[in-house]
C-alpha cells in the first residue's frame, strides 16, 4: 500500500488572526460575524510528518488467489476446511467477490487447526492435489457447500469422500490417489508457522490490504470493508492548497434527494475547512453518496462517498474548533471528526437539528464552518439512519442520497 503524506495548513490573517466574536444568542438566520478580514491574507503551510506506512501485502508462492492482481482490495482467508465458521465465512466471501467482481482479489492461506479438525490435515493434501491439476477453487469451494457431509467421518471414510469429490471434479484420479497418500506433517508445519510468524492465534482470520479484519464476518460487515479499503483508489496523495479566495463570499447547494439545501460558508472563521469543501465539491467528491448517519434531534451526517462513516479523503485538516462558533442553533454545519483526536477531520461534515448538548462535548471540539439559509426543510426530511441501531444493526435502512454540491462565489 503506498504511502500517504498528510499536509495541514493554517491560514493567518495579517493583524492578528481570523477569531472573531461568537455568534447572538438569539436565533436569528444565521451567526453575526464581526471579524473583518485584511486586504490580503498569507497562508501559512504546515506539513506534517508522513504516518508510518502500513504494511504492504505480501505474497507468498503458496498462495491459492482469484480475481484480479491489481484489484484494490485484496482479502486473505486464513482458515482450514472442517472449521465450520471458516465455511460460514467462506460463503460470505463468494458472496462479496461476486458484487465486486473488480474490486476484490481473494487469497486462501492454511491454517490447520490439527487439534480440534481431526481431518483437516487430509482436506489441505486434498485440495493442494485438486490445485496440482488447477482445481483449488473448485475443490475448496466442494469442501466447504459440503463440509456437513463429511466432517464427522472417520479419516478414512474422509479419504474416500475425496477421490469421490475429485472424480466430480473430473481430476485425474491415479494422481490425485498418490498426492492424497503423502505425508502431511511437512506441509501442515509449514503453513502453520507461516501463520504463527504473524502472531495470528486462531481460525478463520482475516487480512485485508495486509491488515488485521476485527469486524464482522458476515455480508454486511464485508461489503462495508470492501467499499471502506476501495475508496482508497480515489484517495489525494495532499491536502489542497489555498483555491478560495478569502476576500470573497462562498456558498454551497446541496442538492439531495430531498431537495435542494443552501449553506452559506464561513471563509473567515473557518478558512481551512471552507478550502477543503470548496475544493472536494469542486472534485465530485460528494457526488452521488450517502446521508449515513440521521438522528433526528441531533444531526445528518454524510460526506463519506464509502457511505460506511469510515471512509476520508486520504487526508486530515487542521482544526479550527475555536473559532467562536458554538452548537446553538438548527442548520449550523460542522466537520465531523473522531472525538478526542486532533485535526482529524477529512471530508464528512454534518448538519445540526437544533442545539447540542452537553455543550463541552461539542462547543470547540468539532469545526463550524458553514449554516443553512435555505432548505432545512430537506433536511428534516432525510430518513432517519443509525448504523448502530441495535434493533436494526447491522442492516439499517437505506439512506437518502446527496447527488451533487454546486459551489458559488461572489
Amino acid at each position: 500500500m503506498r504511502r500517504v503524506r498528510l499536509a495541514l495548513f493554517l491560514l493567518v490573517a495579517l493583524g492578528g488572526g481570523l477569531i472573531g466574536c461568537a455568534p447572538a444568542a438569539a436565533p436569528v438566520a444565521a451567526p453575526t460575524l464581526t471579524a473583518t478580514l485584511a486586504p490580503t491574507a498569507t497562508p501559512l503551510i504546515i506539513t506534517l510528518p508522513p504516518p508510518e506506512a502500513l504494511d504492504s501485502v505480501v505474497f507468498s508462492a503458496t498462495d491459492h488467489s482469484q480475481g484480479p492482481e491489481d484489484a484494490p482490495v485484496t482479502i486473505i482467508h486464513y482458515g482450514d476446511f472442517q472449521c465450520e465458521p471458516c465455511a460460514d465465512l467462506a460463503r460470505s466471501l463468494a458472496i462479496i467477490q461476486e458484487r465486486y467482481p473488480d474490486k476484490v482479489r481473494l487469497i486462501w492461506r492454511h491454517f490447520p487447526d490439527i487439534v480440534a479438525h481431526d481431518k483437516a490435515p487430509l482436506a489441505l493434501l486434498g485440495a493442494e492435489a485438486a490445485g496440482e491439476q488447477g482445481a483449488f477453487w473448485p475443490m475448496h469451494d466442494l469442501l466447504f457447500a459440503e463440509q456437513a457431509v463429511w466432517r464427522d467421518l472417520s479419516p478414512e471414510s474422509f479419504r474416500a469422500t475425496l477421490i469421490a469429490y475429485a472424480s466430480t471434479l473430473g481430476l485425474d484420479l491415479d494422481a490425485f490417489r498418490a498426492a492424497l497418500a503423502a505425508d502431511p506433517t511437512p506441509l501442515v508445519e509449514q503453513y502453520r508457522l507461516e501463520a504463527l510468524a504473524l502472531d495470528l492465534v486462531g481460525i478463520p482470520t482475516l487480512l485485508i490490504n495486509g491488515q488485521p479484519y476485527s469486524g464482522r464476518y458476515d455480508t454486511y460487515g464485508l461489503d462495508e470493508a470492501v467499499r471502506f479499503y476501495a475508496l482508497a483508489e480515489r484517495h489525494f496523495p495532499d491536502q489542497p492548497e489555498l483555491i478560495i479566495d478569502l476576500n470573497k463570499s462562498y456558498r454551497a447547494i446541496l442538492h439531495t434527494e430531498r431537495g435542494d439545501v443552501t449553506i452559506d460558508l464561513f471563509a473567515d472563521r473557518a478558512p481551512v475547512a471552507v478550502n477543503n469543501f470548496v475544493f472536494l465539491a469542486r472534485a465530485g467528491w460528494y457526488n452521488d453518496i450517502t446521508f449515513h448517519r440521521v438522528l433526528p434531534g441531533l444531526f445528518a451526517q454524510t460526506g463519506d462517498p464509502s457511505g460506511t462513516g469510515l471512509g476520508g479523503p486520504g487526508y486530515t485538516i487542521a482544526d479550527e474548533a475555536d473559532n467562536g462558533l458554538i452548537f446553538d442553533r438548527e442548520g449550523l454545519v460542522a466537520m465531523a471528526s473522531t472525538r478526542g483526536v486532533p485535526n482529524s477531520a477529512g471530508s464528512q461534515f454534518f448538519i445540526t437539528y437544533g442545539p447540542l448538548t452537553p455543550e463541552r462535548e461539542w462547543n470547540g471540539q468539532f469545526t463550524i464552518f458553514g449554516i443553512v439559509t435555505d432548505g432545512m426543510d430537506a433536511i428534516r426530511a432525510l430518513t432517519p439512519r443509525d448504523p448502530q441501531d441495535p434493533l436494526r444493526y447491522p442492516d439499517p435502512p437505506p439512506g437518502d442520497r446527496l447527488l451533487s454540491v454546486e459551489i458559488i462565489e461572489q
